[in-house]
């Protein structure tokens, strides 16, 4: 049977370990640096898909397991290429394997072997790295540090591999540390995780058993989700550091969503029990769909840029157009240096948010509260948001005051009226009341343990993939009302998901309180009109706001002030009206985005392209294929006639396949 393709084990200087699976394992004892005796604990036995850098890196891996649980190895088999004699395959087994050849049995010698079956088999692969194929666990012999102590005394024959100082042992050493030291905990039962993981920046805050949680959690992952993926983080004394992981589902979600994601590290700069940090992005109904999640040991650029790239690779090196984070100097170095092409902008909602806390205190607060809300919410030019500001600061005595004047100096970060060229897919909450909330809000409270997150967080994803699905199927199921006679509305309610139809629909409502549409300005082509809204204002008032919109029928392009179309996706009512009178039916193609179609993810398959497959990359075949099959998957759940037509495929598929391994056999 095929082995799917894993990750890259790395074990540079921070003592990365990626795809390491992890089950319940033998019982060991280590001696800690002083070398004193430390408690007995769990460890983690090969298992298929551990990669290694190298053959006597495999070779020492496993040696080293054999020294700690009791047992001796023999190189069993061994292939080599013909011409370069190259290695390219081997099976390592206990000493105990096998029976004594017939002419030996009357040597004085007495018979050590066993029959034992314990043994790895493994082979290079096209990646140039030593794979695991094949794992035996079991022994049917006595095992134990005294029968390898008295084994050893006969010798190995091979001087080299029984060195326990090899960097290879010594890497080896440290990734059992790392799965044995954190698996007690820290010991620590402050309640205020931050500070835990201010004293020690260097390494995860864990309690006694979140490790093995972890482990555990990691596991099943990995052995029951086609596509998961993870790393691991180790610092110089072995301790875990950082942890990230991605899910079959969510990987396929980054080739498709990724354009826009918002970085959640709710969790990690608050005071909470869980250092959770997690890739969000907008899915094509406008839900918040999970893009990964991480484990950091603290706010430092170091654990930052680890995450940033290691999700990377996720993508294929393919960086998000825009990401949105919270106001921290830290991240915005990390992502200058992960992701120096992408767009890089402050939440608002958080900014808004802080409000309170930061002003509070001050006099006249309601005033500077009402006067900083029109600043950033109702300005459409940025002469307009410099006035509105220094007549705040001015006029309350605030120009001093340090948060402020920060706030001032990141502006084009986070103030909309910088921000009108950025693409935000519905995530830039540029509107009162609109929010960035954490993807699990509902699922994680301040005293949250990481074993109950852990629970929940495929509680969580279940929940979200199901509303996912009962959206595509209410999206393909049946038209929207339509509530106008609008060309506009018609055309849209044939191609967008329902949710996001229901935002474009309100536009097209609220072109009738647009009423004036009038041509102000003309150069060549171009042409700006100016529209006249009346808008609601605060104690039920209304005032009339302009709006200029330039309109280029030449190339079809139409462009407001008010950005709507950069910041959720869709037209906005005042480029409607202008199209309206220029009589324009059909909205230009421009602006209907593939991503908030009902049947996008029918349509289109990320990185899927035959005349693009690598004919050496195992890897890159099998990400297409699964998500391929994915594809197939999301469809066969909308009825049971679409489950029966899937499952038939699935199966036709299956049988072409082996046809074509019988041909080649």
């Amino acid at each position: 049977m095929a082995e799917a393709p894993r990750g890259i084990e790395q074990v540079p200087d921070n003592e990365l370990i990626e795809h390491q699976k992890v089950k319940d394992g033998e019982i060991s004892e280590l001696h800690g640096e002083n070398g004193m005796p430390e408690e007995r604990k769990e460890f983690v036995p090969p298992a298929v898909g551990m990669e290694f850098e190298s053959y006597d890196d495999a070779y020492n891996y496993y040696n080293c397991y054999a020294k700690e649980v009791g047992f001796r190895v023999r190189v069993k088999n061994s292939w080599f290429k013909r011409n370069s004699r190259e290695k390219y395959g081997a099976v390592l087994c206990c000493s105990s394997q096998g029976f004594k050849r017939i002419k030996d049995v009357n040597r004085l010698r007495k018979e050590t072997r066993t029959g034992c079956p314990a043994m790895i088999r493994m082979r290079l692969v096209d990646s140039k790295r030593w794979r695991v194929l094949e794992v035996t666990l079991e022994h049917n012999h006595l095992l134990g540090a005294k029968i390898y102590k008295s084994i050893k005394k006969m010798g190995t024959g091979n001087k080299r591999k029984s060195q326990p100082s090899s960097d290879a042992e010594v890497r080896t050493i440290k990734l059992y540390r790392a799965l044995v030291i954190d698996a007690g905990g820290t010991g620590n039962s402050s309640p205020n995780a931050r500070e835990i993981r201010n004293e020690l920046p260097n390494q995860l805050n864990l309690k006694k058993g979140d490790a093995q949680a972890i482990y555990n959690y990691l596991c099943r992952m990995q052995l029951t989700n086609p596509n998961f993926f993870y790393l691991m983080d180790l610092n110089d004394e072995g301790h875990l550091r950082n942890v990230f992981w991605i899910d079959a589902r969510s990987r396929a979600a980054c080739g498709y969503f990724n354009d826009v994601i918002y970085f959640d590290n709710t969790y990690l700069s608050s005071k909470y029990e869980i250092p959770l940090v997690a890739f969000v992005g907008i899915n094509h109904h406008g839900h918040s769909v999970l893009l990964g999640c991480g484990l950091l040991a603290g706010e430092t650029t170091e654990s930052y840029i680890w995450l940033f790239k290691t999700w990377l690779t996720c993508l294929s090196g393919c960086a998000p157009q825009t990401i949105i984070t919270d106001r921290c100097k830290v991240l915005q170095g990390a992502i200058a240096e992960a992701f120096p092409r992408s767009h890089h902008c402050f939440g608002l909602s958080h900014i808004m948010r802080r409000v309170p806390e930061k002003l509070g205190g001050l006099l006249n607060y309601d005033a500077i509260r009402k006067a900083l809300i029109k600043a950033v919410y109702e300005t459409l030019k940025v002469i307009e948001f410099e006035a509105a500001w220094g007549f705040m600061v001015q006029r309350f005595g605030v120009v001093d005051h340090e948060w402020l004047r920060s706030l001032y100096e990141d502006r084009v970060r986070w103030a909309p009226v910088y921000l009108k060229d950025t693409f935000f897919a519905g995530m830039s909450a540029a509107l009162p009341g609109e929010a960035l909330n954490p993807f699990f809000d509902r699922y994680v409270h301040k005293q949250t343990p990481l074993k109950e997150f852990l629970d929940k967080y495929e509680l969580a994803l279940q929940k979200k993939h199901k509303e996912e699905t009962n959206a595509d199927i209410e999206s393909r199921s049946s038209g929207p009302m339509l509530k106008t006679r609008c060309s506009f509305e018609l055309q849209l309610s044939k191609l967008y998901t329902r949710e996001i139809f229901k935002k474009f629909q309100f536009e097209v409502e609220e072109m009738y309180s647009c009423f004036s549409t009038t041509q102000i300005h003309v150069d060549g082509p171009i042409i700006i009109f100016l529209v006249k809204e009346r808008v609601m204002c605060e104690g039920n008032r209304r005032e009339i706001r302009d709006y200029e919109v330039l309109y280029n029928r030449s190339a079809g392009e139409v462009r407001c002030i008010c950005s709507c179309f950069n910041f959720y996706g869709y037209l906005c009512r005042h480029a409607l009206c202008v199209l309206n009178f220029n009589g324009v039916e059909e909205i230009p193609s421009k602006y209907i985005l593939s991503r908030w179609k009902k049947d996008y993810k029918r349509l289109y398959i990320p990185d899927h392209g035959s005349n693009r497959v690598d004919a050496t990359d195992r890897v890159q075949w099998f990400n297409q294929l699964h998500k391929s099959a994915l594809q197939v998957v999301e469809e066969g759940v909308i009825s049971l006639d679409h489950y029966g037509v899937a499952l038939q495929a699935f199966e036709e598929s299956l049988n072409r396949v082996h046809e074509v391994e019988e041909k080649q056999n």
